[in-house]
């Protein structure tokens, strides 16, 4: 069975729109991330009470930032106390319908003293 002419027209431009999305998708990046830097003073650290998770505010943004035990947690509470100044980069994530921010890791809390 042969093709038409419009279907082969068809089949050609349908490969062209993929290869314009790949090319789009990978110049791009990732669209959904939501990576974020704030910085600020530091207002209460908090562990949680089950988990050994830290909770972080800051005074620059309504966000909490949390930082799971399983990513350095208690290295972040050693190094961090309530008044410094700090940088944090994480993602942003919903959390029982509040946006809150989530460190990868303890190297994503710097203290700028």
């Amino acid at each position: 069975m042969r093709m038409q002419k419009e279907e082969k027209i068809v089949v050609v431009l349908l490969f062209m729109a993929l290869g314009s999305l790949s090319v789009a998708f990978w110049a791009m990046g990732d669209l959904d991330s939501s990576e974020v830097t704030v910085e600020g003073i530091v207002e209460s650290i908090q562990s949680t009470m089950s988990g050994g998770h830290l909770i972080i505010r800051l005074d620059s943004t309504e966000m909490p930032i949390f930082v799971s035990s399983r990513c350095g947690a208690e290295m972040v509470k050693e190094k961090v106390q309530r008044g410094d100044r700090v940088e944090v980069v994480g993602e942003v994530s919903e959390y029982r319908d509040r946006d809150e921010i989530v460190v990868k890791g303890p190297m994503d809390v710097t203290v700028r003293r």
